[in-house]
């Protein structure tokens, strides 16, 4: 449930959080062996880099050409290991269409100055080494780095720069359980979709290549912002016989359900995901992605 009341004063702002446990696969020649030794030399590796002066840049899309590139980088680095909680900001420079600037009293957009440096979209996050897993819990940002990202950015860093793992994996906190709407689900009603096209190269390459591949196809000639797709299976009366079961809407549904519980990182592609569905003893259920993470909300003074 969310911390804040309905009303908001003015100078706060509601910014969400979400929760996602990280677990590193060490090399089996890595001189530490468990994510919570790999996670702090991580850390101490980013901070050092942060009192030198100096960044690790990653472009998450470096090895795609026909994909605008996402430069991150680790902004601040807090630590407090007595207290065993960190917190973290990384910035993504802002590639690809630029946003205007509406000055105080008009309503005409006039462009940003880039002369002083680059537009940077920065997103927060916080560990927490308390736990016997690595528990972040990490603002939801639509216009920086999402979880996806900070998981490239901590599996590179890793893995590259400190030949300490191999893989990451990630793990979200759902309210509701994707075991459970795999377990009861029956019959698919209705879909509703919502992705930024250029996303969907990010997810796994059974669900993209089989379902998404007409959607890539399309915005790559007409360069849409964003695609709702929404797809209708319910009949009027409502009434389902064996011979009504949509088994390629179903099996569709399955496929990418089994693949969001065996890499999360799927989920981070979608803007909307929302399936009603009947359950094997006949009732109507829903599946909402966006509004099934568990999140808090923290009133913060963009000011600071």
């Amino acid at each position: 449930m969310p911390i804040i009341d309905t009303a908001v004063p003015k100078n706060l702002t509601p910014v969400k959080f979400n929760f996602f446990e990280l677990k590193y696969t060490p090399f089996k020649n890595s001189p530490q062996q468990t994510t919570k030794d790999i996670l702090h030399d991580v850390i101490t590796f980013l901070t050092q880099s942060q009192l030198a002066g100096s960044g690790i840049l990653i472009d998450r899309h470096e090895d795609r050409k026909k994909d605008i590139a996402r430069p991150l980088f680790v902004t601040q680095v807090s630590t407090d290991w007595k207290e065993k909680r960190i917190k973290v900001s990384m910035a993504l420079l802002r590639k690809g269409r630029i946003p205007k600037l509406k000055p105080a009293e008009t309503w005409t957009l006039v462009p940003l100055e880039k002369g002083r440096g680059e537009i940077a979209e920065e997103t927060h996050l916080f560990i927490d080494f308390n736990t016997p897993t690595i528990i972040m819990c990490v603002e939801f940002n639509h216009n920086g780095p999402r979880m996806s990202d900070i998981e490239y950015y901590f599996r590179i860093v890793a893995n590259d720069k400190l030949r300490l793992a191999k893989a990451t994996e990630i793990t979200m906190y759902m309210d509701i359980s994707v075991d459970k709407a795999l377990a009861e689900f029956k019959n698919i009603l209705n879909m509703k979709v919502k992705v930024q096209p250029q996303k969907l190269s990010q997810l796994d390459t059974a669900i993209q290549g089989q379902y998404f591949t007409s959607i890539s196809n399309l915005s790559q000639q007409v360069n849409p912002n964003f695609v709702k797709l929404e797809m209708l299976f319910e009949s009027a009366d409502k009434d389902y016989e064996s011979s009504q079961i949509n088994k390629k809407g179903n099996t569709m549904f399955k496929r990418i359900l089994d693949a969001f519980k065996a890499n999360p990182v799927n989920m981070d592609v979608f803007e909307n995901f929302v399936v009603k569905y009947e359950t094997e003893d006949g009732k109507e259920d829903t599946f909402n992605l966006m509004k099934g993470k568990k999140e808090i909300t923290v009133l913060i003074d963009p000011a600071v």
